[in-house]
């Protein structure tokens, strides 16, 4: 592997082969920027198992990839974009929206496949990634609060 291909290899996410977070911070600079995470992951690895949380992690990168963000994977299921606010606000409503209504099947820790309803996420959105980070966290709040 050439030192190029190795460079190139230290910017992709195994998990989900998007850009991670060294490609976010080397990347262009955005005037916005979104950063998520999937709601109820540690339930669902708990019930499921880690192959299962981590197929529900690769399948957010999906919805994110095929709503036309440019998506990157932080770490877990931390994810960041980049992209102007009308933007990034529609197209992660869509991409949450699909997730939301598409079932998918997993292995279960007991063998057995199960077929789960759709996941979900939240997020913020910020000319920082602090400003993103906080609007997220008042996100989950009310979150909680609604429960």
């Amino acid at each position: 592997m050439s030192p190029e291909e190795m460079r190139q290899a230290l910017l992709v996410s195994e998990k989900t082969g998007l850009p991670n977070r060294r490609a976010f911070d080397e990347g262009a600079r955005s005037d916005w920027v979104a950063m998520l995470d999937v709601n109820g992951l540690k339930k669902f690895n708990d019930e499921y198992g880690y192959k299962a949380g981590d197929f529900l992690i690769t399948r957010v990168a999906e919805e994110l990839v095929g709503a036309g963000l440019d998506a990157y994977h932080d770490k877990g299921d931390e994810f960041l974009c980049k992209g102007r606010y009308e933007e990034l606000r529609d197209k992660l409503a869509q991409a949450r929206a699909w997730l939301k209504e598409r079932s998918f099947p997993v292995m279960c820790l007991d063998g057995r496949v199960a077929t789960l309803p759709g996941a979900d996420f939240c997020y913020g959105i910020g000319k920082t990634l602090e400003e993103a980070e906080r609007s997220l966290k008042n996100q989950k709040e009310a979150l909680k609060a609604s429960r």
